[in-house]
């Protein structure tokens, strides 16, 4: 039986598989249904999103504030269709995590928000853990089985030495359609960074979840 790669998850700070197909199916006909609308800094978002214009201003104009961003990323619990709450249920209770988190940890866990959106703004490394959740999935649906780094949005994942910005063992990891990553927001010696979007005719949806465990 596959399981969590945790020599991987522990020391490298991430865990990659992909969807399983029902999973996926489920996912890709909730994204056909949206109603999507243009988007200052992503490409577009679903109706529901937390992330307005108004709540995720260009870059250049925001002000970090980390209350204010849980608070956000809460409330998206109470917007976000079932369907997206049910596939990361379904998901994570996959023996794929749970022979590690639930039965070897003897994990409970909580999911603390889910957020969807569609291309990709720049981010340098950063650690999410800040944001109160302990692991962070991006799950990636894309129209290109194998997708290339010139289209942009390429996910990267390394190490530094806190507090540090020089980053060592740097992955690069392609937003393939159906790859699953799980972040390990435990430890802020591993951070992460993104991309742009380059090529605006290519659809990268991520469905971006963060999840609290406990025993």
């Amino acid at each position: 039986m596959s399981m969590l790669n945790v020599n991987n998850f522990y020391k490298h700070g991430y865990d990659e598989w992909s969807l399983p197909e029902e999973i996926r199916t489920i996912l890709w006909g909730a994204i056909y249904t949206e109603e999507w609308s243009d988007h200052s800094v992503y490409k577009s978002i679903p109706s529901w999103s937390i992330n307005t214009d108004i709540t995720t201003p260009p870059k250049q104009d925001r002000e970090y504030n980390r209350e204010y961003e849980k608070a956000k990323s809460a409330s998206s619990l109470d917007v976000v269709p079932q369907v997206y709450i049910d596939s990361i249920k379904q998901l994570f209770d996959n023996a794929y995590y749970s022979k590690w988190f639930r039965e070897t940890c003897g994990f409970d866990y909580e999911l603390r928000f889910i957020d969807l959106w569609n291309g990709s703004d720049e981010l340098t490394y950063h650690w999410d853990g800040v944001e109160d959740h302990d692991l962070g999935f991006l799950i990636y649906l894309t129209d290109e089985p194998n997708w290339k780094e010139e289209y942009g949005s390429v996910l990267k994942i390394a190490e530094r030495e806190w507090p540090d910005d020089k980053v060592y063992n740097e992955n690069t990891i392609m937003p393939s359609d159906g790859k699953v990553i799980l972040l390990n927001n435990m430890n802020p010696r591993f951070v992460h960074s993104v991309g742009q979007l380059k090529d605006n005719t290519k659809n990268r949806y991520t469905l971006n979840v963060g999840i609290s465990v406990w025993n």
